[in-house]
């Protein structure tokens, strides 16, 4: 049973209205010999279910685990998706009819895929949006530009999917015409701890996995278009600080970054373990606030913090007055709210009109058989 379905919260909310039934029924009416036990197993279940009940709804609005496996930290359940050969591609046959069904509203795709990384070694999943244009028969030439999409921790891919929804988003953007069709892909970012997307000091090797493998299985996958600065990344709180570190170690694939509530200089804590081991070198590479200042080429970057969000707020200045004049960068402050999904839900519209001036168009790249 899926942790954000339906079902499991109906379970838990119908076993509480039981329980409360049973407890206001039963209590002066319990065989004397069960009296005490019955009464103590029923006040606690009454204490225990409504916590119950809360965390599902909390973990249904932010996704921030998705099955028992997640909870409990085995391995992800994920469907691979068939690896049908059609137009040189891996679509299977029912995603290609869900996706062609879906276009003739103008809607594209969420589907789930397995990213293995051949050169990090680590294999992960998530989602990938196919837009309404990649099923139009008449474009089945074209290759399209990418939006890597980070989450933030602890949360999930499923957060574009629920909390962020993100494919109604890229959908009425491209239709409005203030964004050319995109191919947009949501890994996870760590297994257990949090990785901070960083390849750490002897350690798992998290941005190697998520700029170079998840690139190229996609790219193997899908058509998207091969020409440097295709993609873009895209991330809110821990995923903000991913997006732009990444982008600026690999300005030659990533052409602009978006952080919703991000910050700006590598950090540790009990969630992300010992990253740099004192490596100090390393540590300044991580952070976004040290790099721009010592190397010269920098991806186009947007930044947004909400004033009710110190943490955010107090990274941005600094930034700010770190990136060298003549970049790209535009900084976006609102007086209120704080670091949820509300806030970032309506920051994304304006972040992808931002996003959609500076991605390239599709391309007419003839495909290559196999």
């Amino acid at each position: 049973m899926s942790l954000i379905g339906l079902p499991l919260l109906l379970v838990l909310s119908a076993a509480l209205l039981v329980v409360l039934a049973v407890t206001l029924i039963g209590w002066n009416r319990w065989p004397r010999l069960v009296a005490w036990p019955a009464r103590a197993l029923c006040l606690l279940l009454v204490m225990v279910l409504p916590v119950a009940v809360s965390g599902d709804l909390m973990n249904r609005y932010y996704g921030f685990y998705t099955s028992w496996s997640d909870l409990t930290g085995g391995p992800v359940d994920v469907r691979l998706t068939t690896a049908a050969e059609l137009h040189h591609e891996r679509v299977s046959p029912s995603d290609l009819a869900d996706g062609r069904a879906a276009a003739a509203h103008g809607h594209g795709i969420m589907i789930p895929w397995a990213m293995p990384g051949a050169r990090s070694r680590i294999n992960r999943s998530g989602y990938v949006y196919l837009p309404a244009a990649y099923f139009d028969r008449a474009r089945s030439t074209e290759r399209f530009p990418v939006i890597e999409l980070l989450h933030g921790y602890s949360g999930s891919p499923h957060n574009w999917v629920h909390a962020l929804p993100i494919a109604s988003m890229l959908d009425t953007e491209i239709a409005a015409g203030r964004m050319a069709p995109v191919i947009a892909v949501a890994p996870y970012e760590y297994d257990r701890n949090d990785g901070e997307c960083v390849n750490a000091v002897r350690g798992e090797q998290n941005e190697t996995y998520l700029a170079r493998d998840v690139p190229a299985d996609i790219a193997n996958a899908f058509r998207t278009a091969t020409a440097p600065g295709s993609w873009s990344t895209l991330g809110f709180s821990t995923g903000g600080f991913c997006a732009v570190d990444m982008a600026l170690h690999a300005p030659g694939t990533y052409r602009a970054a978006v952080s919703l509530s991000g910050y700006f200089n590598a950090l540790t804590d009990a969630s992300t373990g010992d990253l740099y081991r004192g490596d100090l070198a390393v540590r300044h590479y991580d952070s976004p606030a040290w790099f721009v200042r010592h190397r010269p080429v920098h991806p186009s970057l947007y930044v947004f913090a909400s004033g009710g969000d110190k943490a955010a707020m107090r990274e941005i200045a600094p930034f700010r007055r770190a990136v060298p004049a003549g970049t790209d960068l535009t900084t976006v402050t609102v007086p209120t709210g704080g670091h949820n999904t509300t806030v970032w839900n309506a920051a994304l519209p304006p972040a992808l009109d931002w996003l959609g001036h500076r991605l390239p168009a599709p391309t007419t790249t003839p495909l290559v058989a196999k």
